[in-house]
Protein backbone atom coordinates (compact mmCIF):
# COMPACT_ATOMS: atom_id res chain seq x y z
CA UNK A 1 0.00 0.00 0.00
CA UNK A 2 1.33 3.18 -0.89
CA UNK A 3 0.78 6.42 1.12
CA UNK A 4 1.01 9.89 -0.13
CA UNK A 5 0.90 13.49 1.35
CA UNK A 6 1.80 17.23 0.22
CA UNK A 7 2.70 20.31 2.39
CA UNK A 8 2.75 23.51 0.54
CA UNK A 9 5.83 25.08 1.76
CA UNK A 10 5.94 28.12 0.20
CA UNK A 11 3.74 30.02 -2.35
CA UNK A 12 4.54 33.73 -3.94
CA UNK A 13 4.47 35.45 -7.15
CA UNK A 14 2.08 32.98 -8.82
CA UNK A 15 4.75 30.22 -8.02
CA UNK A 16 4.19 26.94 -5.92
CA UNK A 17 6.60 24.61 -3.69
CA UNK A 18 5.14 21.69 -2.62
CA UNK A 19 6.80 19.00 -0.32
CA UNK A 20 5.50 15.22 -1.84
CA UNK A 21 6.01 12.12 0.24
CA UNK A 22 5.28 9.09 -0.90
CA UNK A 23 5.73 6.25 1.59
CA UNK A 24 5.48 2.35 0.13
CA UNK A 25 6.64 -0.84 2.50
CA UNK A 26 9.71 0.24 3.68
CA UNK A 27 10.72 2.76 1.43
CA UNK A 28 10.19 6.78 2.10
CA UNK A 29 10.93 9.12 -1.20
CA UNK A 30 10.67 12.86 -0.75
CA UNK A 31 10.05 15.23 -3.53
CA UNK A 32 9.41 18.57 -4.05
CA UNK A 33 6.79 19.97 -6.96
CA UNK A 34 7.67 23.27 -8.32
CA UNK A 35 4.93 25.28 -10.18
CA UNK A 36 4.35 28.70 -11.84
CA UNK A 37 1.56 30.61 -13.44
CA UNK A 38 3.97 32.24 -14.91
CA UNK A 39 4.15 29.88 -17.72
CA UNK A 40 2.55 27.12 -16.31
CA UNK A 41 5.10 24.67 -16.32
CA UNK A 42 5.79 22.04 -13.45
CA UNK A 43 9.13 20.27 -12.23
CA UNK A 44 9.78 17.25 -9.85
CA UNK A 45 12.95 18.40 -8.14
CA UNK A 46 14.05 15.59 -5.98
CA UNK A 47 16.93 17.62 -3.68
CA UNK A 48 15.36 19.98 -1.35
CA UNK A 49 18.17 23.05 -1.24
CA UNK A 50 17.74 22.54 -4.82
CA UNK A 51 14.15 22.90 -5.14
CA UNK A 52 14.31 26.24 -2.67
CA UNK A 53 16.88 28.25 -4.92
CA UNK A 54 14.75 27.40 -7.92
CA UNK A 55 11.42 28.65 -6.17
CA UNK A 56 13.71 31.92 -5.38
CA UNK A 57 15.04 31.72 -9.06
CA UNK A 58 11.28 31.20 -10.23
CA UNK A 59 9.81 34.13 -7.90
CA UNK A 60 12.23 36.57 -9.31
CA UNK A 61 11.26 35.76 -12.71
CA UNK A 62 7.48 35.98 -12.04
CA UNK A 63 8.13 39.56 -10.71
CA UNK A 64 9.41 40.96 -14.45
CA UNK A 65 6.10 39.20 -15.88
CA UNK A 66 4.04 41.71 -17.02
CA UNK A 67 1.07 39.51 -16.98
CA UNK A 68 2.33 38.30 -12.98
CA UNK A 69 2.29 41.50 -11.97
CA UNK A 70 -1.05 42.39 -13.21
CA UNK A 71 -2.47 39.46 -11.52
CA UNK A 72 -0.77 40.72 -8.57
CA UNK A 73 -2.46 44.11 -8.95
CA UNK A 74 -5.68 42.75 -9.73
CA UNK A 75 -5.57 40.28 -6.34
CA UNK A 76 -5.81 37.39 -8.15
CA UNK A 77 -2.47 36.47 -6.89
CA UNK A 78 -0.30 37.09 -4.09
CA UNK A 79 3.17 38.90 -3.64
Amino acid sequence: MVMSSRATLRDQAGVKLVRIERLAKQQREISFRLSSHRDGSQRLIMDETEAHRAFAREVAASLQDSVVLGLIERGVLQN
